[in-house]
């Protein structure tokens, strides 16, 4: 049978598939979403990389393997490219532009997006293909895995402890044993060639079973449901499911027209005086929860004056940027501004800009709290921007989330406004002390909450500071005290 012929022997499910030659080398590897369309594609008629027909000329058999889901063909290809090296796989070996996975090397590792591999200590597993997949493989890792999301050890417990999904050991540093267990067993997962996420739970559930280790079977059941539910949740929403997706959401999908309840919604506010003290705030919420760990406060920097349009282009330029190089791992179902039509203008041709279009954009101002969407206007050709007014009824559940959620951000943003221009108070007070240097000046703002607070302070006391004498103590209570 012809080779062609044999392509309508390969089923329409993801998966991975083998280019060989007469003698059985692997030529090539890829992964697809339908493993028969892709294959039928390289047949085709059409305008191809110049490499196909080379390669064609030197294939004799196309095989394959069949995976759950393109997460888990992604990841898969990776690994097959990593064991057998194909020839025609060398741009994906040795380009560095290519993403890969990396667990960190901290004392309880993350796992993230990264672009380069410079943390010497740090576990890489890749290059992959797409940067989109890997970021849901990594979504999904986090979600069947509670191990640590922030950047940084939080003081308190945070919304993936309430949630299940982190074993928070922020609060809880004697859990170092049992986390470093589960990094163990991700890695297991990555680096076993394993055919899906479903597979890997399943192996390792059978085999603690055997062992009489029941809990860490029923651990790993627990995890395969949950993967369960997972899969219906991202690919059958329906009203009610798990009684997860809230009303709210669920009235914003269908005000949106979107395929699935939208479930990371984030916000973009400035705030500034005059120009003077510019900042940028974003605000996450995740189902219907605020996600504080994904806050972000943005210094304006390459702004000056009152120009609320470019601040907004550079805070959410800056998201966007850190999404495609790994620093942001999650991005947002639906992207709001604190503003009307003229932000939301802004921002879409930032999106526009960076690759970003088919996010959801909306604009919500406090003044008649209308709800623009950014959309394309037929008449006016793709460049012609329009703002859509969704027409949302003021008792409307999906509204009200959509002003909490507005409201956090303006929240977030006055309170970092509010922080700088008293900072900046200080240290302008300050640094006209005599005698008093960075050092010392830092030591004393650490000392006391404001000047106020300073003023109140005798010489005794001042003097009793790390880094002072009394000549000194004597110079700052004469200066607070002209």
């Amino acid at each position: 049978m012809p080779l062609k012929d044999r392509v309508h022997e390969i089923p329409f499910t993801p998966g991975v598939y083998f280019m060989k030659n007469g003698d059985g080398q692997i030529l090539y590897i890829g992964k697809a979403r339908s493993l028969r369309k892709r294959v039928r594609s390289y047949f085709l008629n059409k305008t191809q990389h110049p490499k196909i027909p080379i390669l064609m000329s030197q294939v004799a058999e196309i095989d394959y393997i069949e995976t759950a889901t393109e997460v888990d063909a992604l990841l898969l290809e990776a690994q097959l490219v990593r064991q057998y090296q194909p020839r025609y796989n060398k741009e994906l070996k040795d380009d560095k532009s290519f993403p890969l996975l990396k667990i960190t090397s901290d004392r309880y590792p993350r796992i993230i997006l990264s672009r380069n591999r410079k943390d010497k200590k740090a576990i890489y597993y890749g290059p992959y293909t797409d940067a989109k997949l890997l970021r849901e493989a990594i979504t999904l890792i986090n979600t069947l895995f509670p191990i640590r999301k922030c950047r940084r050890l939080p003081k308190t417990a945070c919304l993936y402890y309430h949630i299940g999904q982190c074993l928070a050991p922020c609060i809880k540093p004697e859990i170092k044993q049992e986390y470093d267990a589960l990094i163990k067993e991700v890695r297991g997962f990555l680096g076993g060639g394993k055919r899906s996420f479903v597979d890997y739970l399943n192996d390792r559930m059978q085999e603690a079973a055997k062992e009489l280790r029941f809990e860490d079977a029923q651990y790993y059941k627990e995890q395969i449901e949950a993967l369960g539910k997972l899969k219906k949740k991202r690919f059958s929403l329906q009203k009610g499911d798990e009684g997860v997706l809230l009303s709210a959401t669920l009235e914003l999908k269908k005000i949106l027209r979107m395929e699935k309840a939208p479930e990371k919604i984030v916000c973009f506010d400035v705030s500034n005086i005059q120009g003077d003290e510019a900042v940028a705030s974003k605000v996450s919420f995740y189902r219907e929860l605020s996600d504080k760990l994904e806050y972000r406060r943005y210094k304006i920097k390459t702004v000056s004056g009152i120009h609320d349009y470019a601040m907004i282009q550079e805070a959410l330029g800056r998201m966007l940027v850190g999404l495609k190089e790994g620093r942001e791992n999650f991005i947002p179902d639906v992207i709001m501004i604190d503003g009307g039509k003229g932000h939301l203008r802004a921002a879409h041709e930032v999106l526009t800009r960076e690759g970003f279009e088919n996010i959801k954009l909306i604009s919500l101002a406090k003044k008649f709290e209308i709800v623009y969407e950014a959309a394309f206007a037929p008449e006016g050709g793709r460049d012609s921007f329009k703002a859509v007014d969704l027409n949302i009824p003021r008792d409307s559940s999906a509204l009200y989330l959509l002003q909490k959620v507005r409201d956090e951000a303006h929240r977030f943003a006055i309170t970092y406004h509010r922080s700088l221009k008293q900072k900046g108070i200080r240290k302008s007070v300050l640094d006209g002390i005599p005698g008093i240097g960075p050092r010392r000046k830092t030591m004393l703002l650490k000392q006391f909450d404001s000047i106020e607070e300073l003023k109140r302070a005798g010489i005794e006391q001042l003097a009793g500071l790390p880094g002072m004498t009394t000549a000194l103590a004597h110079a700052v209570w004469t200066y607070m005290h002209p």
